[in-house]
């Protein structure tokens, strides 16, 4: 069971932050909010979607990348639960210790994933088919 294991909490570097949210149509200036200009062109209608399907991407294709500092991102342990299980997919993708601390483990293979999407789409501009074809 989860609660039994250490969480740490859900987060991503500074820059893997703005990364995210320029995914989502944010900016820094509009914080949590959608940009007027730029959110209809946006991959993902909030950050946490895009964080989650991140995480996917680093899990099935990627590996645990390690970064200094993680700015918390979401605190509730709810995301990690149903209808998203990560415990579940860490469990079956993941590798051996990944589950000792859960939201490490989930920080570093959304960092992986960020740093890969970042290097291809630099401009945060990739369509649904596009990041489908990552998983490829």
């Amino acid at each position: 069971m989860m609660v039994e294991k250490k969480v740490s909490q859900i987060g991503a570097s500074s820059t893997g932050r703005e990364y995210l949210r320029t995914l989502a149509g944010r900016s820094s200036e509009s914080g949590a909010k959608a940009d007027k200009e730029g959110s209809e062109y946006s991959t993902f209608g909030e950050m946490k979607d895009a964080y989650r399907i991140l995480f996917i991407y680093g899990l099935t294709k990627g590996e645990r990348l390690p970064t200094k500092k993680f700015n918390t991102i979401y605190a509730q342990l709810s995301m990690l639960s149903d209808p998203y299980d990560f415990e579940t997919l860490i469990s079956n993708f993941g590798e051996e210790g990944d589950l000792e601390d859960i939201g490490k483990a989930i920080n570093e293979y959304t960092n992986w994933a960020i740093e890969d999407v970042k290097k291809k789409f630099p401009e945060g501009k990739i369509s649904v088919e596009q990041f489908s074809e990552l998983f490829d």
